[in-house]
This record gives C-alpha cells, structure tokens and sequence, in this order.
C-alpha cells in the first residue's frame, strides 16, 4: 500500500466498465475459488472481483456507501511488533468495519503488515520470516481471527523486502495456507516491477506463491511520490502498470492477478511540503488555485500546475476505468482500489 503514511489511502471504484466487460459480484462473504496444486486459476471466467481498501479507523459508513460496487473489504487494520515474533489483535475499530462488510454481504478482510514509524519496516519482515517459531506464532494468530473472530479472509501485506526474504514468505504463505485450510481467501499484496526478476529482487518466488495464494495484487501505485521531491509524475501510469502486470503475468496465471488502483493524488514542490492528496482535496486545491486541471491520456490520470509552482498528479474515478478497462484486456481477474477514504464513491456497474 502507499508508503506515505498509514492513515494514507485512496480511491474508489467508479465501475463504469467499456463494451464486454462483465462485473459480477460475490453474493455471500468467503472465497470465490481456489487455485489448484499447479497455481493455475479456477475462477470463473467471466468474474471480475473488486477490492475496497479500508484504513481501519476510516468512517465504517464508506463500507455501506460503496457496497455495491465491491466483492471485499480489506480492512488495515494489523502490525507486526518489532521483533516479528506478534501480531496485534484487531481493534475495536476494524472489528466494526468487519461487521459494516458483513452486513453488506461482503467478505471482510484483514491485512496483515509490517508497517512502523511512517514506512514498511524490512529489518521487522525479516525478523518474522527468516525463523519459523515467529512464523509458527503469527500464523497462529491469524488463524485464530479466521477461525473465531469473524473475519473471513486476510491478505499478506510484507513490503520493502529483498531476496533474501523470498524463501521465508513463501515459507510463511505455505504455512498459513495450511493452517487456515482450502476454504478461506488468502491473498497477498506485491509491490510493482515492471520485470520478471524484479519481482525476485523484491522478495517474491511468484511461482512458488501462486499454490498457497488465491490472489496475487499487485500494487500498481507510488510510480511517483513525495520521496522524488523534484520529479513529479504520475502516481501510477497506464504504461507502466500494464508494463508491470505483464511482467507478472509470465510468472503466474493472469486470473489469479488483481491490478491495484490508486485512488489518490500526491503534490509537490511550490510552498506546501510534498504529499498525499485524496481525489477531492486535489481538485479543491487546483479550484482554489484558480488554475486548470488537464487529463493526460497517457498517463490516464489528472495533472495540473498552480500559479504558486505546485504540482499535482492524481488518479480518481475516470482513472479507474482505464484501468478497469486495462484489467479486462489482460485477462486479470479483478482490481483493488487503495483505498475508500480518498478517493472517489465507487459506482456499480449495471
């Protein structure tokens, strides 16, 4: 997810789908299919899964408001400690956007990460995936939310790794698959490359993922961001993120891959301090400005430049289609939008 900030997220699904593309949402929280022992995908064809991100203390009531455009709610919601030996228990807080989802007949998830002090922590992944008895208790852990505390699903979200980390994640993905049984959705979120052996770099054995994995999400945002301070650009372009789902694509069945979707906007440089925008703050800005946003094609996101020499790129609703679209010709399998505080209402298909 967007490594600026936890409370950090965007988007929303604005599910205006192009000519022959078919959106069919889950009617009952769980899992819609496994893969097989092979890694290949048995989804429906014709499914196209969507995914709400929501940060657990966001308003509960985005869940109610957006319902009919998603299949999931993946709720922020759980931190390894420091030594990767603990995972926190969901609080109050996510507990009640689990039953907001429910309600909705949606399938609550439960993201697990190494989030800490403003930035995905790999010296925390490493701790947890590099010794089996830390492995052996988070997954515990986790299974025990699945198994008594109501949540239906949960989603791997380990980021900043490297490849020495791939045979432990790999390890710990196996293990919880075998703890939590065939039945339960268990996805996981990968950061962008937009090769093969970059994903390898990143800490990822895709192949050997794909068996204990039902999704593969990859993270197609923060192409730019508030780190490049002189290089605004597009959170994530078109090019690159078909580049980057291509690539993943030779490693692992397109239909078992959802393409993350921003829902947000960064700015930099003029006198503000660089960072995140949610989709409405970024055009209020421009407005205020009394200056012109202009819609790259390309880039398939909005872009403007105020009289105070700040810049701004953001992806909202009509972004969301393209990438909609992009997900279609592809042949993946559904998209994830990061995440339902930012960014645009989503809106149903149909």
């Amino acid at each position: 997810m967007p490594s600026v900030a936890r409370g950090r997220s965007a988007a929303v699904l604005a599910v205006a789908i192009t000519a022959g593309l078919v959106l069919v949402s889950c009617s009952t929280p769980g899992q819609e299919a496994r893969t097989d022992t092979a890694g290949a995908g048995t989804s429906e064809p014709d499914r196209f899964d969507v995914t709400g991100f929501q940060p657990e203390n966001a308003d509960p009531a985005l869940v109610h408001a957006n319902a009919p455009a998603m299949d999931v709610v993946s709720v922020d919601g759980l931190l390894l400690n420091r030594t990767g030996s603990r995972v926190t228990a969901p609080s109050r807080a996510a507990t009640a956007q689990r039953n907001r989802a429910h309600a909705n007949g949606l399938t609550a998830q439960l993201l697990v990460s190494n989030y800490a002090d403003g930035d995905f922590s790999e010296p925390i992944a490493t701790k947890l995936l590099r010794s089996p008895a830390n492995r052996a208790r988070v997954v515990r852990s986790l299974t025990a939310d699945v198994a008594t505390g109501g949540w239906d699903s949960i989603m791997i979200d380990l980021e900043a790794l490297t490849a020495a980390d791939e045979p432990g994640l790999t390890a710990f993905a196996r293990e919880l698959r075998a703890a939590v049984g065939d039945d339960v959705r268990l996805d996981i979120a990968l950061s962008a490359s937009t090769t093969a052996a970059g994903y390898a770099r990143l800490g990822y054995d895709v192949r050997a993922l794909r068996a204990p994995l039902d999704h593969l999400t990859l993270m197609a945002y923060d192409q730019h961001g508030p780190w490049e301070p002189d290089a605004p650009g597009p959170v994530g372009s078109l090019a690159w993120s078909s580049k980057a789902a291509r690539a993943l694509a030779t490693l692992a069945p397109a239909d078992q891959i959802v393409l993350g979707v921003a829902g947000y906007g960064y700015h930099w440089k003029g006198t503000r301090s660089a960072g995140q925008l949610s989709d409405a703050q970024a055009r209020l800005r421009v407005r205020k400005a009394g200056a012109t946003a202009r819609w790259d094609a390309t880039a398939g996101e909005w872009t403007a430049t105020l009289p105070s020499g700040e810049v701004l790129w953001w992806s909202d609703a009509r972004s969301l289609r393209e990438r909609i679209a992009l997900a279609d010709r592809l042949g993946l399998t559904g998209v994830a939008v990061w995440s339902l505080d930012l960014s645009d209402r989503l809106e149903p298909f149909g």
